[in-house]
């Protein structure tokens, strides 16, 4: 077989197509990957930060709430005392349902302590050691009631908690479940009836604590005032808790891990100051509480 002549154009041709990639057209194609490539190394760092950042916040309110909702449930109930919920009725009524009191103190061998005492001292600012800040106290009366009846005979229990979920079963040793608040090391720490102080939550930089009070604004007036006392005002006969209406807390926490950069942003503290958060993330949480029951036993 003779072998096929290929022309020498055709084979100009053929080669001209299949040449490689110049040097310049090379180094484009790097500078491009290359932008590409760092353009998602940036994205991916920016995502994490946003990331980190709301993970971070979530973590400082959600315990800010948790802190704010165990002192909130010791205000409420500073200060109450057993209640008789099966008072003797009056038999001149001829409608029970009608009896205009349903309500009354209880006077049972166990609350004598209280009953006949000096008065309850249900929200005070006591000093105490290694702390900063503000420091609150809240007490209330320990009592049993009848929870269930089983066997046909009636169990009795207390359902009182601390700020710490614990309670005393000797009415002796603790008539009074006391829950005191106070700021250590940067941990927000609570003592309950066992007398053992633990931390609630950390990372508190500040805990500020304010009573509102209600007072006539003359004696035997009906008109009220409504004003904010410090808790140093309680020493003495300056302040009563009976005046305390309500108890406002304030806590500032930041971020120990978190570094945001420092364009200028402010934040107002726990004292109304404003203050240059300096590559931090802070997280201030303020509520007020009202004290459900007063007077003295």
């Amino acid at each position: 077989m003779n072998a096929m002549k290929i022309p020498m154009r055709a084979l100009s041709f053929i080669f001209s197509v299949q040449q490689g990639l110049t040097l310049v057209e090379i180094l484009v194609g790097v500078l491009v990957g290359i932008f590409v490539s760092a353009i998602a190394l940036v994205s991916l760092q920016v995502s994490q930060g946003l990331s980190l950042a709301v993970m971070e916040a979530t973590h400082l309110q959600q315990d800010a709430n948790t802190a704010l909702r165990l002192i909130g449930q010791q205000v409420r109930q500073a200060g109450s005392i057993a209640l008789n919920l099966q008072p003797v009725l009056n038999t001149g009524w001829e409608n029970s349902a009608m009896e205009p009191v349903l309500w009354e103190v209880a006077l049972e061998p166990d609350h004598a302590a209280l009953s006949s005492g000096k008065p309850l001292e249900a929200v005070a600012s006591p000093v105490i050691a290694k702390s900063t800040g503000s420091s609150l106290q809240l007490q209330y009366e320990n009592y049993a009631e009848n929870l269930y009846r089983a066997a046909g005979s009636s169990v009795w229990g207390s359902q009182q908690r601390d700020c710490l979920g614990q309670n005393s079963s000797d009415r002796s040793l603790a008539s009074v479940i006391s829950s005191t608040f106070f700021l250590r090391n940067d941990q927000l720490m609570c003592t309950g009836v066992a007398g053992t102080p633990q931390p609630i939550i950390s990372n508190v930089k500040q805990f500020s604590v304010r009573f509102l009070l209600q007072r006539a604004t003359e004696k035997g007036s009906n008109s009220y005032s409504f004003t904010y006392a410090e808790p140093k005002e309680m020493d003495g006969a300056l302040l009563q808790w009976t005046d305390i209406h309500a108890v406002e807390v304030c806590l500032e926490l930041e971020s120990p891990r978190l570094r945001v950069p420092d364009v200028g942003a402010v934040y107002t503290n726990c004292q109304g100051e404003i203050k240059h958060k300096n590559d931090r993330l802070f997280f201030v949480a303020k509520s007020t509480f009202q004290i459900r029951s007063h007077g003295s036993h």
